[in-house]
């Protein structure tokens, strides 16, 4: 099943599906979060003050974002009350991606795809101290920015999902 992915529009949100019909920069987003696998997330912590922390990310070929964290987490609290998020992706010290959008708990019908993506990433990802309290989430993306610092000037470019 196709998620639907948003391209951030300064009149309003534009729905784009992916899959089958993924555009090529969904397709280099995909490469770029493979290539990187690790993310810095920032949720609502509810009390003003945004909460940030480091997490695996993998990325399927139609495009899902997933990463996994404990139900018990501040993260996983924040997203639960407030699904909006924000991510930092940085390869090689020299390109980063911004990206806006909603993180969503994956359903049971949803997790064995999911953990299979992440795990093909990430094969310790499956092994944690409290697996009842493992969730997978998969980020929605509105907004996505690329920054190449090997650029003199840094060249950034807004993502067309």
């Amino acid at each position: 099943m196709d998620s639907v992915r948003y391209r951030h529009n300064p009149v309003g949100d534009v729905m784009v599906e992916l899959g089958k019909n993924i555009s090529e920069d969904s397709r280099w987003l995909v490469d770029f979060v493979r290539r990187a696998g690790a993310a810095v997330i920032a949720s609502n912590s509810g009390t003003g003050y945004p909460e940030s922390a480091y997490v695996h990310v993998a990325a399927s070929d139609a495009g899902r974002i997933i990463f996994g964290t404990n139900a018990l987490s501040r993260k996983f609290t924040n997203i639960t009350s407030d699904p909006r998020v924000s991510l930092v992706i940085v390869n090689d010290g020299a390109e980063e991606v911004q990206l806006e959008g909603e993180a969503a708990v994956l359903d049971e019908t949803q997790v064995a795809a999911a953990a299979e993506v992440l795990s093909a990433q990430h094969p310790d990802s499956a092994e944690t101290s409290d697996p009842e309290n493992m969730r997978l989430l998969e980020v929605t993306v509105r907004w996505a920015s690329h920054t190449d610092a090997r650029e003199v000037p840094p060249a950034q470019r807004e993502l067309q999902l």
